[in-house]
């Protein structure tokens, strides 16, 4: 896991005076809000499902949300989607397990939104990324004392931001199905 305050030097020179603190506020924002829009980091749970209670409780890691459920086996047997609902603290089967046996749940997450790092894969790859939308959220505000507001500068970089998230979904696409020729690099 690499700390998020690795990117801190790609975003307060630009804020300057705004407090690190705000900018380590913005960058755990957006590290959430991109791994959950783009589906780069990827996880795989084991829980129990016990005999006659159909939830399952998820229980990721500290500092770990999870985003979105992509499958379920119950024993190595797949559930369809149809046979399931998800939220993101538990799985609610639509059956009751006749015995006790072990879940194993894929599952894209982010980091929670006060979560101090990220995989380094995810940094490196994608932390210009992640450092464009934080930079757009810190120059877009404004009030009183706030000096390092930047309207034009907040739309240039979260266009960059968009950009980099376009980037990484088409890389999950890609990944997940193959390359074609209907998923091109945005």
């Amino acid at each position: 896991m690499e700390q998020l305050g690795v990117l801190v030097p790609r975003v307060l020179p630009q804020v300057l005076p705004c407090p690190r603190s705000m900018v380590i506020d913005a960058l755990q924002y957006i590290a959430g809000d991109f791994c959950g829009k783009t589906g780069v980091w990827s996880m795989t749970l084991q829980e129990d499902a016990i005999k006659g209670d159909s939830g399952i409780r998820l229980n990721p890691p500290k500092g770990v949300a999870i985003s979105r459920v992509e499958s379920v086996y119950i024993d190595g047997s797949h559930i369809d989607k149809d046979e399931y609902r998800s939220t993101a603290n538990d799985i609610l089967l639509g059956f009751v397990p006749q015995r006790d046996a072990i879940a194993t749940i894929m599952c894209t997450v982010r980091p929670s939104r006060n979560a101090e790092s990220l995989p380094e894969e995810i940094a490196e790859e994608w932390g210009d990324a992640i450092a464009y939308g934080a930079l757009a959220k810190v120059k877009a505000m404004s009030g009183n004392n706030i000096e390092w507001t930047d309207a034009q500068g907040a739309k240039l970089a979260l266009e960059l931001y968009n950009e980099g998230c376009a980037r990484a979904r088409a890389k999950m696409i890609r990944r997940k199905h193959g390359d074609s020729l209907f998923v091109g690099d945005l």
